[in-house]
């Protein structure tokens, strides 16, 4: 093979395209993602520590928090400390009564009844099933017909920043703050002697303003070094989920 002058040239200007880029990439700062798709479906579960039938539904969600399109939350309702069992009472350490209130108003809007269960699974807003049954909960993530509104969200000096893309109706913001990881013993009520190994198990939730059908920019405080957030935009009167995104980093 015979190499003339001009293929040298072309040869020498590839590797120095090929270098700069390097460089440029390697220079370029990095801002963790909070998740691998920028409009996951936002998957809640309600559940309860002192509730017998919740324990599969404990252990089947982190499946469900690992996927890459979902955001994922667990939310411990009260409703269940105050029952006996043979081997006493289990006050749920996670427990919250504005969280009971949470499944409360998801049920009158998506089921038309004041009634509420546990373990119960909502995904988007407006559709709920068992929260122990694989196929179900899955079904629901799927047949999400809806495209939530994206979010890009970065980490800046102690700051979470959201950019909250445009939707049809725009919605009210909300950060949520939950432990990545508890691990319980359960020493009293129906589950004494089980042992609950739960992910993203909500703690907190505070108000961040409103998002308008164009979108926004929003930001709050980064979580503590235990903690994780996640950012939620719904509709009014706890309807639909307009967007959903975890934290950076």
């Amino acid at each position: 093979m015979t190499i003339n002058s001009c293929t040298l040239q072309a040869l020498a200007s590839a590797a120095a395209l090929l270098a700069a880029t390097g460089a440029a990439q390697a220079q370029s700062p990095q801002s963790t993602p909070a998740s691998a798709a920028k409009n996951p479906v936002l998957v809640e579960l309600f559940l309860s520590q002192a509730c017998n039938m919740c324990p599969p539904a404990a252990a089947l969600f982190p499946e469900f928090a690992a996927r890459s399109d979902v955001v994922a939350l667990a939310w411990h309702v009260d409703y269940w400390n105050m029952t006996d069992s043979e081997h006493g009472q289990w006050r749920d350490p996670y427990s919250h009564a504005s969280f009971t209130k949470r499944q409360k108003l998801y049920n009158i809007n998506i089921r038309h009844r004041s009634s509420i269960y546990t373990p119960q699974v909502i995904v988007g807003g407006d559709t709920q099933t068992v929260g122990g049954n694989r196929a179900k909960v899955s079904g629901l993530i799927t047949d999400d017909a809806r495209s939530p509104a994206p979010v890009t969200v970065t980490a800046e000096e102690g700051q979470q920043k959201f950019a909250v893309g445009a939707s049809d109706h725009g919605g009210n913001a909300y950060l949520v703050t939950f432990k990545r990881s508890v691990k319980t013993r359960i020493t009293g009520g129906e589950n004494a002697g089980k042992v609950f190994d739960e992910v993203n198990v909500v703690t907190d939730m505070q108000p961040l303003g409103l998002v308008r059908r164009t979108g926004a920019e929003l930001s709050a405080p980064a979580p503590a070094s235990d903690e994780g957030c996640a950012l939620i935009v719904q509709e009014p009167k706890q309807k639909r989920i307009v967007a959903a995104a975890y934290c950076a980093g």
